[in-house]
């Protein structure tokens, strides 16, 4: 709850500390950047997202440009972008970094639809398991909800005709999944959607997959648990590092960040570097001073 979040806050950064929480409602019109960039403009000296990916996904899109660090607090369901980023996954730990030693990551972005995606743009199998895995799934079961949706979806799932520029390169691949990553962490650890996708390095990776045959399948199974999915011939990167864009022969929905943005076609741009984020040392130490503004948005 947010009143855990706080108590955990003052136990690190001292009673002194001046900590406003701002409690996320879901509801339809709430603007979660824009009061991230209110509380930037009050002074405050670190902005943390207390929540899943899509909470993190908000603030980083307040703080886009700004030279205010963003704490991420992973009390969500899948926490992919923390476990992307090595962060400490207990509520008070991650208190903890923030407060104390740490290092700053130069995060890049993508902008789709007008908005800021720091993680992962999905079209397939898993944008279905984010739109059709209920919420009350998740809070009981908690990443096993998406595992079981995800196992419902595939089955008697048929690839489907995509449409993939990126940086001038056409594609026309048939595939089961179309994934724009940033970052490579496939929500189980240690499972990666592929090797060599960071979220630093100023492009973006797109991974297709176009598994047909169940025999497909256990061959990109085996390739995923040793780490060698370019060797899978059911697995194509391409990266970019200025626009990508995708449409499908019918309209799938797209997941971005762990929420659903929509429907086939989508335009993305590569923002290079565009957000601060603290990750754990041991190169940069920045100690928090008492006293001064923290905000955070549970």
């Amino acid at each position: 709850t947010a009143d855990d979040v706080r108590e955990a806050l003052k136990r690190n950064f001292g009673e002194s500390a001046e900590i406003d929480i701002y409690e996320t409602t879901g509801a339809e019109g709430e603007d979660v950047a824009d009061i991230v960039r209110k509380e930037a403009a009050k002074g405050a000296r670190l902005i943390a997202a207390a929540g899943g990916d899509g909470t993190v996904s908000e603030v980083a899109e307040g703080l886009i440009g700004s030279d205010i660090p963003m704490g991420i607090i992973p009390v969500g369901t899948a926490n992919v972008f923390a476990r992307e980023l090595s962060l400490p996954l207990t509520l008070d730990q991650s208190c903890a970094l923030l407060a104390g030693e740490q290092s700053i990551a130069h995060i890049d972005a993508m902008k789709a639809n007008d908005k800021y995606f720091v993680l992962q743009i999905g079209i397939g199998i898993d944008s279905l398991m984010i739109r059709d895995t209920e919420r009350q799934a998740k809070r009981r079961f908690g990443r096993a909800a998406y595992i079981w949706t995800a196992l419902t979806r595939l089955v008697g799932y048929q690839p489907v005709r995509f449409t993939i520029a990126a940086d001038g390169q056409r594609l026309r691949p048939r595939a089961l999944q179309v994934l724009i990553a940033n970052g490579g962490v496939l929500g189980i650890p240690p499972f990666r959607w592929g090797p060599n996708i960071t979220p630093d390095d100023g492009r973006i990776d797109v991974c297709i997959v176009s598994a047909r045959t169940l025999l497909d399948y256990v061959g990109l199974v085996w390739h995923t648990l040793l780490g060698q999915q370019r060797r899978d011939r059911n697995v194509r990167y391409i990266a970019a590092r200025n626009s990508i864009t995708i449409s499908a022969d019918i309209p799938l929905p797209i997941q971005a960040d762990g929420e659903i943005l929509g429907d086939t076609p989508i335009q993305i741009q590569v923002v290079p570097h565009a957000i601060q984020v603290i990750v754990p040392p041991p190169a940069a130490q920045a100690d928090a001073a008492p006293g001064t503004p923290i905000a955070a948005v549970a």
